[in-house]
């Protein structure tokens, strides 16, 4: 049977997914952004707990993205995206996955490597051994800044139309898979709008890293949100190895700034109306007051 669209894309953020949490990096998928990202990853320090050496991923998975050039692979990007990756503050690597072959190419969005076509179209040629791998993990790591405040500013922004759609709900839960006994033991993260834990899930965000607790992960990848627990489901209880976190969740003091914010930034200015006073006292002065006389 033939994939759909929405299968093959998928597949792709998976299958990148494992492949950054077997070279111990928590991975986060972005379900709702208007920038064209995907996904952010995080390296994880030696002691388990996150770096804040973030990156940004764009996630093209299909067998028709692979288009040769010569030996290597040549990518054709829209011009709405071109400028906001390539000036980002933060770094912003684009992924190919070949789900048919497993193959998985990566290319970092630099300027100087960006070939400017007609009507806004550009090119990134990306060469054919450059893996995402064990061999190649270092060379993304080595470029990643770790200014935390700018991680977090960076992280806002992204989560923007997530926390948009949590103001829509006055309260939602987010259910939490915990695979007791693997490393990478926070995994996908279901969440539903509305008073009813159980009811239809509104969104699915795949999140994987090592946590010490529960409240390291929601610090981590959601701390734009207020929440407690409301159920806490052992692996005895529930599917094998997987115990499973019950959170009630609502927008936090953060998430509403970022929104206020947002208004500001969109608002525009009110026209200018020089005040009444002011052009009065102009009126009133002479030539001598003008020129000092």
């Amino acid at each position: 049977m033939t994939k759909t669209t929405d299968q093959t894309d998928r597949a792709g953020i998976h299958a990148v997914a494992g492949i950054f949490t077997k070279l111990n990096w928590a991975f986060r998928e972005q379900p709702t952004s208007d920038y064209g990202i995907d996904a952010q990853a995080e390296k994880i320090s030696r002691d388990n707990t996150a770096s804040g050496k973030l990156i940004a991923l764009q996630i093209k998975s299909g067998a028709s993205y692979f288009r040769k050039r010569g030996n290597d692979f040549v990518f054709y990007g829209e011009e709405r995206h071109r400028e906001y990756w390539a000036n980002h503050s933060l770094p912003v690597f684009l992924i190919l996955h070949n789900p048919e072959t497993g193959l998985t190419l990566w290319q970092r969005i630099e300027r100087h490597l960006i070939e400017e076509g007609t009507g806004g179209r550009w090119a990134i040629a990306i060469p054919a051994d450059q893996t995402l791998d064990a061999e190649h993990e270092h060379f993304i790591h080595a470029g990643v800044a770790s200014d935390l405040a700018s991680q977090k500013r960076f992280r806002l922004a992204l989560d923007l139309p997530l926390i948009q759609e949590f103001a829509e709900h006055e309260i939602g839960f987010m259910a939490i898979e915990d695979w007791v006994n693997k490393t990478l033991n926070y995994r996908g993260t279901s969440i539903v709008f509305g008073e009813d834990p159980d009811g239809e899930v509104g969104m699915e965000v795949q999140a994987w890293m090592p946590g010490y607790s529960i409240d390291y992960y929601m610090a981590v990848f959601f701390p734009w949100l207020e929440w407690k627990l409301y159920q806490y489901i052992s692996e005895e209880e529930g599917a094998y190895e997987v115990a499973m976190h019950v959170l009630q969740v609502s927008l936090s003091d953060v998430g509403a700034a970022m929104l206020s914010l947002e208004d500001y930034y969109k608002a525009e200015l009110p026209p200018f109306k020089p005040e009444r006073e002011i052009m009065q006292i102009r009126d009133d002065r002479d030539e001598d007051d003008f020129y000092g006389s």
